[in-house]
């Protein structure tokens, strides 16, 4: 019998590795690393605000449920875009044929069930907590994303939803979770339902040939750009509350003054569109900023309370 070449082993790992590179792909890394951050921020407001312990077990199983109920949601809307992503983006592994329809979805099911068992240690209400936001990513993908409006709410209540799950893994030991960490969760809900709603009108006319109901479409862009503006504009208000209620030095204040330049900027600009084609042009410009604004926000109540 002859020995298998090396080459062909070389190959069969070549395989593997390609396939399993095209499953992390799906599951958008990056993304993730911005849910364990916002998860860790209700953790570590809860234990500020009561001079507790920063780092615990809790954490890591709330982590855990976040990132892969998050993964599974990256997955399924893949799943369920791959008819769109087939002509804008077909370099996706789905429509670029490295991974199978049947195989996302499998992969889907069994991220979002093992996100679900997480939060199994962390009790029943942020396992019934997990298991709702599971239902939710999936359903999103299914049959809200196309609403628009309503699709833009839920993204907001997801990122939201992570800082509450980080409030509720502190909360599993040491009792009830602290009121405080609703607030970091509100700004994150404003800003992005705020930045939902200008990626809706820089897609304006994709999504009205789609037939996605966004803010822009059901709407118009101009409507839709007074509407994110007096979101943001809350983002800025809201952020001076903190330092109130909880435990913030001065480290928060910095970053949340960098924060709030930033989304005044954005709403400003997007208060003084004269014209829906200005709308759609300034939005393009003003999606990735408001990113960077999640950034420094996230990072104002990461750190904020201890330093």
């Amino acid at each position: 019998m002859a020995a298998p070449s090396s080459r062909g082993i070389g190959g069969g790992w070549a395989k593997v590795s390609s396939k399993l590179a095209a499953y992390l792909e799906l599951t958008r890394p990056h993304n993730l690393l911005v849910s364990a951050i916002t998860t860790a921020i209700g953790y570590v407001t809860a234990a500020a605000a009561e001079s507790a312990p920063l780092l615990g077990r809790t954490l890591l199983y709330a982590v855990a449920a976040v990132v892969l109920v998050a993964a599974g949601g990256y997955v399924v809307n893949d799943y369920y875009d791959v008819e769109t992503d087939s002509i804008v983006k077909p370099y996706r592994p789905i429509p670029s044929g490295r991974v199978s329809p049947r195989e996302a979805y499998i992969l889907a099911l069994a991220l979002l069930a093992a996100g679900v068992a997480a939060a199994v240690p962390l009790g029943a209400a942020a396992l019934y907590f997990a298991a709702v936001n599971a239902v939710l990513v999936y359903m999103y993908s299914a049959y809200i994303k196309r609403t628009g409006l309503l699709g833009n709410i839920l993204v907001a209540l997801n990122s939201a939803a992570t800082i509450l799950m980080g409030g509720l893994a502190y909360a599993a030991t040491r009792g009830d979770m602290p009121g405080v960490v609703a607030v970091p969760a509100l700004v994150a809900f404003l800003l992005v339902l705020g930045r939902e709603i200008v990626k809706g009108i820089e897609d304006y006319e994709g999504d009205r040939e789609a037939c996605y109901f966004t803010l822009a479409v059901s709407k118009d862009p101009l409507w839709a750009a007074r509407a994110a503006a007096a979101l943001l504009i809350l983002v800025a208000a809201v952020s001076v509350v903190p330092p109130i209620l909880g435990p913030y030095r001065l480290l928060y204040d910095v970053l949340a003054a960098a924060t709030d330049v930033l989304v005044l900027y954005s709403a400003l600009s997007l208060l003084k569109t004269k014209s829906s084609y200005d709308a759609i042009k300034l939005a393009s410009r003003l999606r990735s900023l408001l990113k960077v604004a999640f950034l420094t926000g996230g990072l104002a109540f990461l750190l904020g309370p201890l330093y």
